[in-house]
């Protein structure tokens, strides 16, 4: 190997590592299948750093692996970024059933976790991965709801979304004609032809696609929902244009959100650039919710204690409307959280979506709010 020849192998060897370390991660949040997910922002991170990294990825590496983020068949063709095995990490004693159904002649998948703690007719929480991520990882993800299934007896439902994102009202991710409502609405009525569920306790959460996601289906189901808890996803302008039945609603929202900006603007931010929308305010999601739930009430506000004081986050809550009200509304700022799930895993680094708060149990406060409300 001649001196220059050397020279270039390790001037790619650290960044081609850092890739691959990267990439098991990567199954995480906002939209990460089209070309302007982590395929492209892993080359651009290359192209800092000296331009032949860039074009390693992008060309020849990437024609083989991260270049076929860029080909129409998203991340699941992918040799890097297979779905691992839902038991890798899964926090439940039991183990979650794979259930298949057809839906406008397309096969869909979903995960169902009935803990052996479940009576019958059970709650149910339909829990949504984010953009880039996958039914198998949704759990650990979110630090662990299979184990808090356990704890309270309510069944848990990890669905996967084709292509890994989820039609959620948004234009730009909604190119597709997947019928991801239709489809979760196939999920709910099944379950409950099988006697599983209680239908007056079905309650989404997810975190960012699968926030906004949760959001959306309860504005397009509302005879269904029950309540929401959305995780780094506050609303979406398109939202703003829609028909919205009241429902209770949390929101858990960072204000160092590296992906879905605190103070509005472009979904994706310095990190994932075009096609996903622009997002309100915080503040004014919380008026939009307290809006559209007709909800006048004067707040009742607290600052949770710093529990982990090295996470750099402080919990503060409003919470608008009596406890259990069907126009409740709750939010959590958390002021300096980032594009993460509180109690959860930081399942990339934080210089590039923000810290998990750890100064409180981000399932146990959603179930705390579900476990309150039901339809009338």
């Amino acid at each position: 190997m001649s001196k220059r020849a050397k020279r270039v192998f390790w001037s790619l060897t650290p960044a081609v590592l850092a890739l691959f370390a990267l990439a098991p991660f990567a199954n995480a949040q906002e939209d990460t299948s089209s070309s302007e997910g982590f395929g492209n922002g892993i080359s651009s991170l290359g192209r800092g750093a000296g331009g032949r990294f860039g074009q390693g990825v992008s060309g020849r590496f990437g024609q083989g692996s991260l270049g076929r983020f860029r080909q129409g068949g998203g991340l699941r063709n992918s040799r890097f970024l297979r779905p691992q095995n839902i038991e890798r990490g899964w926090s439940g004693k039991g183990k979650p059933q794979l259930k298949e159904l057809v839906v406008d002649g397309m096969t869909r998948r979903y995960y169902l976790y009935q803990p052996d703690s479940a009576t019958l007719p059970a709650p149910l929480v339909l829990a949504f991965h984010g953009g880039g991520g996958t039914a198998e990882g949704t759990d650990k993800c979110a630090g662990g709801l299979a184990k808090l299934a356990d704890e309270k007896g309510f069944i848990v439902v990890f669905p996967d979304a084709i292509d890994r994102h989820w039609n959620d009202g948004r234009p730009d991710l909604s190119k597709s004609n997947h019928d991801d409502v239709g489809f979760i609405s196939k999920v709910i009525d099944d379950l409950n032809t099988q006697k599983l569920i209680n239908p007056k306790r079905v309650y989404t959460t997810g975190i960012s696609n699968g926030g906004f996601f949760s959001q959306y289906l309860a504005i397009q189901l509302p005879d269904k929902i029950a309540a929401v808890a959305t995780v780094a996803a506050s609303v979406s302008k398109t939202f703003l244009d829609l028909k919205v039945t009241p429902v209770p609603i949390m929101m858990l929202l960072g204000t160092k959100d590296t992906l879905v900006p605190w103070d509005g603007g472009k979904v994706g931010g310095k990190l994932l650039r075009k096609g996903r929308g622009e997002v309100i305010p915080g503040r004014q999601a919380l008026e939009f919710w307290l809006a559209s739930n007709k909800n006048t009430a004067k707040p009742n506000c607290s600052e949770l204690p710093d529990k982990d004081p090295d996470d750099g986050s402080r919990v503060f809550i409003e919470q608008y409307g009596a406890d259990g009200s069907a126009n409740e509304v709750v939010l959590y700022e958390i002021r300096g959280g980032g594009h993460t799930w509180p109690a959860g895993q930081q399942y990339l680094p934080k210089s590039m979506i923000g810290p998990v708060c750890r100064d409180f149990d981000g399932n146990e406060a959603i179930w705390n709010f579900f476990e309150k409300h039901a339809l009338r």
